[in-house]
């Protein structure tokens, strides 16, 4: 409705200032006038040059890809190049520390599990060394089985039972999750394997059984044989430390003094989760790009339509034209929008 009554309002001025420079003799002879006002058809003292844009069909555009609106608008706007450039650096981000993060899962997964590795264990015991060589993975669920199996013969109605240890047999996820957040399964890594479990004065595959849960391992609960299936398990006394008589400094499972190989692999688990973390932000910036470009597109289409409307005030003009073979001074507008 406004845009018909501009070009309404156009039309009524511009036919007033046509019909007063016409004058009384070209009304008189307006048949012998009609040629020369042919030739300056091209002269038009009023000219329409406006395409509305939609506003709906930029932000989807940028919804879509951003800066497709922007160009859609105005192809000259800075934005119009901006968002692209924004989009391809969150993608590249999101590639690069996805990547990153993938290839630092893949190092944690082989120092647990996926290499071979020779450790040499040292002991001493009423002044006598002993040492113990161990070749085999830093994890093994064999140890874990053992000493969980130890927990789980406590009685038969405790928590230590198959419903507590559920570690997965196999290299799954939650396996590679669960053996660096969960203290109940410490017991698979080597390291504390051979510090806590074993008697080294003896074969080393013989774990300490019932008869050490008063000495090497820390509870807490009742001492009473009849309530031992109240007893929570809190850490244990290093084997060494047992077999001389010192009980006064238990470890506590969760420790980085337990096994260092478990506090090694929590931290390369960290620096993984950390690169996942940064390709998420990324993410969240591509989305953000894509809103923000769908917004701003909708915007730049409103201000460039408001621009061509705004820009409607009439510019004066002076010009020459001929009639009846002289030059006359005239005085016109343009009206753009």
């Amino acid at each position: 409705m406004k845009k018909t009554l501009i070009i309404l309002f156009v039309l009524i001025v511009g036919l007033g200032l046509y019909a007063q420079k016409q004058g009384i003799d070209d009304m008189l002879f307006e048949e012998d006038n009609k040629s020369k006002q042919s030739e300056n058809l091209d002269n038009d003292i009023i000219r329409f040059n406006f395409e509305k844009k939609n506003a709906r069909r930029a932000m989807l555009y940028s919804a879509i890809l951003p800066g497709a609106g922007q160009f859609y608008t105005d192809p000259s706007a800075i934005m119009t190049w901006g968002f692209p450039v924004i989009e391809i650096a969150m993608i590249g981000g999101i590639v690069y520390f996805s990547s990153q993060g993938n290839s630092k899962t893949k190092d944690l997964e082989k120092f647990a599990n996926g290499e071979i590795i020779t450790q040499v264990f040292d002991y001493t015991v009423n002044g006598v060394d002993y040492s113990y060589t161990y070749t085999g993975t830093r994890y093994n669920m064999t140890y874990q089985n053992q000493v969980q199996q130890i927990l789980k013969s406590v009685n038969a109605y405790d928590i230590y039972d198959d419903g507590f240890f559920r570690l997965d047999a196999t290299n799954t996820q939650h396996f590679y999750e669960d053996i660096g957040k969960y203290n109940k399964y410490v017991f698979g890594w080597a390291d504390w394997y051979h510090t806590f479990a074993t008697d080294p004065t003896q074969d080393q595959d013989c774990v300490l059984g019932e008869q050490s849960f008063v000495g090497a391992w820390v509870w807490t609960g009742s001492t009473d044989p009849q309530l031992i299936h109240l007893r929570r398990w809190t850490g244990n006394h290093s084997i060494e430390n047992y077999l001389n008589d010192d009980l006064d400094s238990p470890v506590s499972p969760g420790s980085a003094i337990a096994t260092p190989w478990r506090q090694e692999y929590i931290q390369m688990r960290k620096d993984a989760n950390t690169q996942y973390g940064h390709a998420r932000l990324f993410t969240l910036g591509l989305a953000f790009n894509h809103i923000t470009s769908a917004v701003h597109a909708v915007l730049q289409t409103n201000r460039v339509n408001r621009k061509y409307l705004s820009d409607t005030g009439i510019k004066l003009q002076p010009y020459a034209t001929v009639r009846d073979d002289q030059f006359t001074p005239m005085l016109g507008f343009t009206l753009k929008y």
